[in-house]
């Protein structure tokens, strides 16, 4: 008697398993067959309740924050009232609240610090005030001051350097 391997006998049972699935142990389908059959003609009053869309129509009303705002984005401010334009013609002065820093000094050039801004003679320039920014012209530069005319202001500033105290 001969004795088969286990691999052996594993690749006989698979052997015949595809033999019998390829004979025709399947039977095939019998070919598909198409009807055409037509579509029923819609009654009015199907199309009359279907029509749903203008039934219900969406309305946005443009209310002017606290009681209205914008549906997409809730939290957004660009709807807010816009403030008052304010009058161009008066246009209130601003004060000069000029100081005189320090002062640099070479041999043949000078520089004055007022407020954030440095200046040398006959230099004019934008300086900033608490209230804004002024035009200021520098006139002189001394020792321990400055001689400033400003915009707007008939006369000339003189500036002096504050002495600190120790």
């Amino acid at each position: 008697m001969r004795s088969f391997s286990p691999f052996s006998k594993y690749a006989l049972v698979l052997a015949l398993v595809v033999a019998f699935s390829s004979a025709g142990c399947n039977p095939k389908a019998p070919p598909s067959v198409v009807k055409v059959v037509p579509k029923p003609a819609k009654p009015p009053e199907a199309s009359a309740t279907n029509d749903v869309s203008s039934l219900y129509v969406s309305v946005f009303e443009n209310l002017l924050p606290p009681k209205g705002r914008d549906p997409f984005f809730p939290n957004s401010h660009r709807r807010d009232p816009a403030p008052p334009p304010m009058a161009e013609t008066a246009k209130a002065p601003v004060e000069a609240d000029l100081q005189l820093k320090g002062i640099v000094s070479s041999a043949s050039h000078r520089q004055a610090l007022i407020n954030s801004d440095v200046m040398t003679e006959g230099e004019e320039d934008s300086v900033r005030v608490p209230n804004g920014h002024v035009r200021v012209r520098c006139i002189q530069i001394g020792t321990d001051y400055v001689i400033v005319q400003v915009e707007g202001e008939p006369q000339t500033k003189r500036l002096t350097l504050e002495q600190k105290h120790y």
